[in-house]
Order: C-alpha cells, then structure tokens, then sequence
C-alpha cells in the first residue's frame, strides 16, 4: 500500500512537471508572436567616480538600469530607472523610466555619433540597434547577441546583454 502511494506521488509531481518543461524550453517571447520581438536589451551603467569628468559633468554620478524590447515594427518598450547621488549629501534619487521606444539599424560610425555608442564595445558585424526614447537617442547597443562591457576607469562601467 505504501508503494502505491509512492508511486501515486512520483506520477503526479512528472505529471506538473511536464507542462514546466514544455512551457520553458525553445525561445522566450515576453511579448508574444504577434508583436514580432526581435531581441531583449538589458542595460546597465554606472557612474560613481566623482572625480571622473564623463561623471561629473556629463551624466552625473549615479546609474541607469534598462530593459529594452523591441520588436521588428521599429517599435519596443523600455523599463527601468535611472538613480542620481549628491557626492557628501542626502540629495538624489531614483526616477522611473517607462515607455514606448522607437529603433533604426545604424553602423558603428552613426552609433558612435548619434546614440550613447562606446568605441570599445564593438559589434563583429558594424551593426547596432540605435534606440529612440520620446524621439532621442538613449542608446546604440550590439545586434549580434552576447554579453558586452566597458570599464573605461575606476567608478564607471557600463554592462549590455543582447538576447534573441
């Protein structure tokens, strides 16, 4: 009897278990078919060294944090944050940043020019996703798929993961 039981209890956790893996396998869609989503951009860059001047007088001291979809439209949408910090005070804080984006492929000339491009995170194939937010340029991020960084100095980093 306490087989039975046994056995009853390992078929019903293959049985929940299945569905799990049918749900998780093959390609992430967080958006579905229907939106045609061509990757994910997951954005991170932070700017902590007050005596670094891109930090001081360029984006200030603090972060951004952002997950970009964009589908095959030109279209996307954006969410995530940006964080300011006073140096030696209580001042700053973060924003929310939520919102539809527009794109354009761009070459790396154009993204070094037009959007928020690094010249030492390079695409092999010299074509980046030039991301729009309310018709500006936020950033010029890789196409091919990977893991990309840029640690110019001491306090300042900027990390890009592009996803299918």
């Amino acid at each position: 009897m306490r087989f039975l039981k046994s056995l009853r209890l390992v078929l019903l956790a293959a049985a929940l278990a299945i569905p799990t893996v049918a749900f998780t396998s093959g390609s992430v869609f967080a958006y579905g078919h229907a939106d045609q989503p061509l990757a994910q951009l997951e954005i991170s860059g932070n700017c902590d060294n007050p005596n670094n001047y891109f930090c001081s007088n360029v984006v200030g001291v603090g972060g951004i944090w952002l997950w970009i979809e964009i589908d095959a439209d030109g279209t996307g949408d954006v969410a995530g944050s940006g964080c300011g910090h006073a140096v030696g005070g209580p001042r700053g804080g973060a924003e929310s940043i939520r919102g539809d984006v527009t794109w354009e492929y761009v070459d790396g000339k154009t993204a070094a020019d037009d959007g928020f491009g690094f010249p030492t995170i390079v695409d092999p194939t010299d074509s980046y996703y030039l991301v729009k937010f309310h018709g500006e340029p936020l950033f010029a991020t890789p196409v091919t798929p990977g893991h990309y960084a840029f640690h110019p100095t001491h306090g300042v980093s900027l990390q890009i993961q592009v996803a299918p």
